[in-house]
């Protein structure tokens, strides 16, 4: 619960920060999706990172609160679903070329879809534990190396998307 949890709030918290340091661009990624009126994406931009660093700031403290794990995971499931389904509608139209808003320049692709199934999954995990006793020094010992086991994998899957987005550009032709 431990890795699960510092992992969504160091994913949720980072996104959040992105976007709120660049919200004109993220807004602009927002309207690229085409799932909210024009008048609402600044409004919708605002929404979208406060509900990630709400979230970020409930993983942290999940690992002993019951009612912030429960919070925490669904709202964390339900975003990350939302994430999937606003791209996976974008690739049905044929929109891959925008930016999936996701801070690296990452143009929409079914990688992207499936990431967010997992993450998704991840999020739910939690729920299952029914009879877990609070977290422990033993518990950190071992939730540390897991973390940053994941937070390797993840950041490594990241940069392979965002250097095969790169490649895209120089590959095509130019017209």
């Amino acid at each position: 619960m431990l890795a699960a949890a510092f992992g969504f709030a160091l994913l949720l918290g980072t996104g959040s920060w992105r976007k709120v340091r660049g919200l004109e661009d993220f807004r602009a990624v927002l309207a690229d999706y085409r799932l909210v009126p024009a008048r609402t994406t600044k409004p919708a931009a605002v929404a979208v990172s406060l509900v990630e660093g709400g979230l970020a700031g409930l993983w942290l403290v999940a690992p002993w609160r019951v009612d912030a794990a429960i919070i925490a995971s669904v709202g964390t499931a339900l975003l990350m679903a939302a994430y999937g389904g606003a791209i996976t509608v974008n690739l049905l139209r044929g929109r891959s070329w925008i930016d999936c808003g996701c801070g690296g320049g990452e143009q929409l692709s079914w990688i992207l879809v499936v990431r967010n199934l997992v993450l998704t999954g991840f999020a739910l995990l939690p729920l299952a534990i029914t009879d877990a006793a609070l977290p422990r020094w033993q518990d950190l010992a071992v939730s540390a190396p897991v973390f940053a086991i994941a937070a390797l994998l993840y950041l490594t899957t990241r940069t392979l998307l965002e250097n095969a987005a790169a490649m895209r550009v120089f590959s095509e032709p130019l017209q």
